[in-house]
């Protein structure tokens, strides 16, 4: 089973709880993030596919976080291959 999302991230605890207020409406989730990618403040904030052009769209027009501050990646987890299956690429907003 394969999975895809987008994956906000964060230098600070703040910008991703202020993340998640702002694309609350748009049914994200709070997680962990994956240590392939970051060992960051920690917490991300996860979106839907079919929600990224939304997500991208409330976030840039209301964040108060500076670009150095954030980062954004695409995911794919292939969950049947542990070894290889997760793949992530950065994505520029």
């Amino acid at each position: 089973m394969t999975e895809e999302y987008y994956l906000y991230t964060f230098e600070s605890t703040h910008g991703a709880i202020a993340t998640e207020k702002l694309l609350k409406t748009l049914g994200c989730t709070v997680m962990p993030v994956p240590r392939h990618i970051s060992t960051s403040c920690g917490i991300s904030v996860r979106v839907a596919v079919d929600k990224f052009a939304s997500s991208k769209e409330i976030f840039l027009g209301s964040t108060d976080l500076s670009p150095d501050e954030y980062h954004v990646y695409h995911i794919t987890d292939d969950k049947s291959d542990r070894e290889h299956g997760f793949k992530f690429e950065p994505v520029e907003l």
